[in-house]
């Protein structure tokens, strides 16, 4: 989520591929995917329900943005994992 984006908006996305890690993976694929300062990334694994992303605010502190995140879209069948952290600040 950029910086400054309003509720709802995610502006890109990362390619999903299906597979289970150390076993069934597919070809990886490197991709770069340029962040500022003020962004916000959010990665969730297939624990969690995919609309999850109608809910994002970059207005949210990260901890509290995973936390709800993770008690309102667990799917409750798959083990979850959700990171969300916000860029603050860029050392020169």
């Amino acid at each position: 989520m950029r910086a400054g984006a309003g509720k709802g908006i995610v502006e890109q996305e990362l390619l999903l591929r299906a597979g289970v890690v150390g076993s069934k993976l597919p070809p990886l694929q490197a991709t770069v995917l340029p962040i500022a300062q003020g962004d916000t990334l959010i990665f969730a694994t297939d624990g969690i329900r995919s609309e999850f992303v109608k809910d994002l605010s970059g207005l949210e502190a990260p901890q509290r943005a995973a936390d709800r995140t993770l008690g309102q879209y667990c799917r409750g069948n798959d083990d979850a994992l959700v990171l969300v952290a916000r860029l603050t600040g860029i050392r020169p």
